[in-house]
């Protein structure tokens, strides 16, 4: 056996290969570590260990057992992503990682994935179906993965960063003319009281689903004539309770008799129904006090009066009293965009016209901001729409 000081050591196995072990010091559990290279030939293998050695100065290399990129993908969903993101997001996380990332890239070493791995995932996406917005996506959450992979040392560089990502035209928002939007309250006024508020409401206020979906009753003033949009409903998926006991932790959480919600620790939120839960809106600038346009006072206060109560406190509920879900929601959107002939924009599309709308009056840009709940002006230009009037009039001052 020969010793090369400070480089490791090379030696003849068993099996008559060369073998180069590099020392990497000890494990947290306080075993030794070691890392080997093999080759027939011991020239080959001197050039293996010299790029072991530089992988070792260039801090690239990665000790212990290298997980899959399905292993990885697991546990950074289930363990590191909760802490940064919001529960809404988290879901979108789990189901593209499900969907898009295990079946393609999952049984591939996260330590050997290749940018034409990466591509690969791309087009059988594309194969599949997806949008280019889907596409892109799938490769921002795994890039996602693997910033923090980097950074926790389970692999040496991030292999997205290698690459261009793949391209999305961006679609343009859409928002109803003021004609259109008033073909569909028109239309509106015909299915009652509970559903005309509730799109009165939403063109209005151009509130977010989840803020209307979750507003209760003691947060709307109808004798000030304010609304209070400090909440809103989401759905969050549950997680195993600490020391659950149960015997296989695959099982769907649901069923976990100490299930508890998968939030980070400052998330707040207030329990409603069932996987539905109150929650703060996702910047300081979402928790508003608006006024309620005078129109939609008077059918709140036609709604409150007539009734009925939910114990929930909620604003608009089901026949049952339980809370509206987002696609039960949608869906009725969806159809009454049909009934009422006008193009069948989805229901984000309400707050899109609230801010055109506001726009074609001359509304400050920064007055929207602040109705909106935008963070920042940069926002509220996303929504924007220039009409056809102030455009013939920008043009009309030419001359």
């Amino acid at each position: 056996m020969a010793k090369v000081r400070g480089e490791g050591t090379i030696f003849k196995d068993s099996r008559g290969l060369w073998v180069a072990q590099v020392d990497l010091g000890h494990s947290p559990d306080g075993k030794r570590l070691r890392k080997r290279v093999s080759s027939k030939s011991r020239n080959e293998v001197i050039r293996k260990r010299r790029d072991l050695l530089r992988s070792i100065e260039a801090n690239t290399l990665t000790t212990g057992r290298v997980p899959t990129v399905e292993q990885w993908l697991n546990h950074w969903v289930t363990t590191i992503a909760p802490a940064n993101v919001r529960p809404s997001t988290l879901r979108g996380y789990e189901s593209t990682i499900r969907q898009h990332h295990i079946p393609h890239i999952g049984k591939r070493r996260l330590d050997k994935l290749t940018t034409d791995d990466v591509r690969f995932l791309h087009s059988q996406m594309e194969r599949g179906g997806s949008k280019p917005s889907t596409v892109l996506r799938a490769h921002t959450i795994l890039s996602k993965a693997l910033k923090d992979a980097v950074r926790e040392g389970a692999v040496g560089f991030n292999i997205c960063d290698r690459m261009d990502r793949p391209k999305s035209r961006t679609e343009p928002r859409g928002a109803f003319s003021e004609a259109e939007a008033n073909a569909v309250l028109t239309t509106a006024q015909g299915d009652g009281i509970h559903w005309y508020s509730r799109w009165l409401a939403a063109l209005k206020l151009g509130a977010r689903q989840g803020e209307l979906l979750g507003l209760e009753w003691d947060r709307v003033d109808l004798q000030a004539g304010t609304i209070d949009l400090s909440w809103q409903l989401q759905e969050i998926p549950w997680q195993h309770g600490a020391g659950c006991g149960c015997k296989d932790l695959a099982k769907r959480a649901q069923t976990c008799p100490q299930r508890v919600p998968k939030v980070r620790p400052d998330f707040e939120i207030r329990p409603c129904f069932e996987g539905r839960w109150f929650t703060r809106p996702k910047t300081q600038a979402g928790v508003r006090l608006l006024p309620l346009p005078e129109s939609l006072r008077v059918a709140l206060l036609q709604l409150w009066q007539e009734g009925p109560r939910n114990e929930y406190g909620l604003v608009w509920a089901t026949a049952e009293g339980t809370p509206l879900r987002a696609n039960e929601d949608r869906t009725a959107w969806l159809e009454l965009c049909k009934r009422a002939g006008v193009r069948p924009l989805t229901l984000h599309a309400a707050r899109h016209t609230m801010v055109s709308l506001l726009l074609d009056e001359g509304v400050s840009p920064e007055v929207i901001r602040q109705i909106a709940g935008h963070s920042s002006i940069l926002s509220t230009r996303n929504y924007m729409h220039v009409s056809l009037d102030q455009a013939r009039s920008a043009l009309g001052a030419l001359g």
